[in-house]
C-alpha cells in the first residue's frame, strides 16, 4: 500500500457546468479524499484550490487526468497537514460604499494587531432602492479572549470614520 500524501490542487480557467463534478470526481478515482477546498466562479472563471491526500503512486496518474481537462490550468504542490488548532473564532462582517483599498486598510490594521487572518471573501452587491454598489466582506480571524476589546473599538473607530457597517461575530 502507497504512502499518502498532501497536496494542494490550484485550478483556474473558464467556468463550465459540471467541473466541480468532474475534478472531485477524478480525486476519488485515484483513491484520493478532499480534505478541504474552496471553489469560486468569478466573471466567467472558475477558480478552485483543494487540499486532499492521496496515495503516492496515484499523483502522475491524478495530474495527467487533472491536464485533460480542456481550458483549466492546474499546478498541483505538496504541502504537510497542520493541526486545525487555528480554526477561526470570529468573523467580521463589512458591509458599505465601495471604499478603495478598505481590504488592505482592514488585512493591515489586524496584522498591526498581530490577528491572523484565516480568510478573505469580498463581494459586491446592489443596493435595493438606490441601486448603487455595496462592498461586502468577510474576514474569519481567530483572537485571544484578550484581543476582543480593542479589536471592537478599532472597528467602531474604523466604522465611524468610513461609514461602514462593521459587526464582530463569533463562529
Amino acid at each position: 500500500r502507497s504512502r499518502m500524501k498532501h497536496l494542494i490542487i490550484k485550478g483556474i480557467g473558464p467556468d463550465k457546468s459540471g467541473i466541480v463534478s468532474r475534478i472531485s470526481g477524478i480525486v476519488t478515482s485515484n483513491d484520493g479524499n478532499i480534505e478541504e477546498s474552496r471553489m469560486i466562479r468569478l466573471g466567467s472563471e472558475f477558480s478552485i484550490i483543494m487540499m486532499i491526500a492521496i496515495p503516492e503512486n496515484s499523483e502522475k496518474n491524478l495530474s495527467e487526468q487533472l491536464e485533460a481537462i480542456d481550458g483549466i490550468k492546474f499546478y498541483l504542490t505538496e504541502t504537510k497537514k497542520l493541526p486545525t488548532h487555528n480554526s477561526p473564532t470570529h468573523a467580521i462582517n463589512l458591509s458599505g460604499g465601495d471604499n478603495e483599498g478598505i481590504v488592505h486598510y482592514i488585512s493591515d490594521k489586524l496584522t498591526s494587531m498581530d490577528i491572523n487572518i484565516l480568510e478573505i471573501i469580498t463581494d459586491t452587491k446592489n443596493a435595493p432602492i438606490t441601486g448603487s454598489a455595496i462592498f461586502l466582506m468577510k474576514v474569519k480571524i481567530t483572537l485571544d479572549e484578550n484581543q476582543i476589546n480593542e479589536l471592537s473599538d478599532r472597528l467602531n473607530e474604523i466604522q465611524s470614520r468610513l461609514g461602514l457597517d462593521i459587526t464582530l461575530d463569533k463562529i
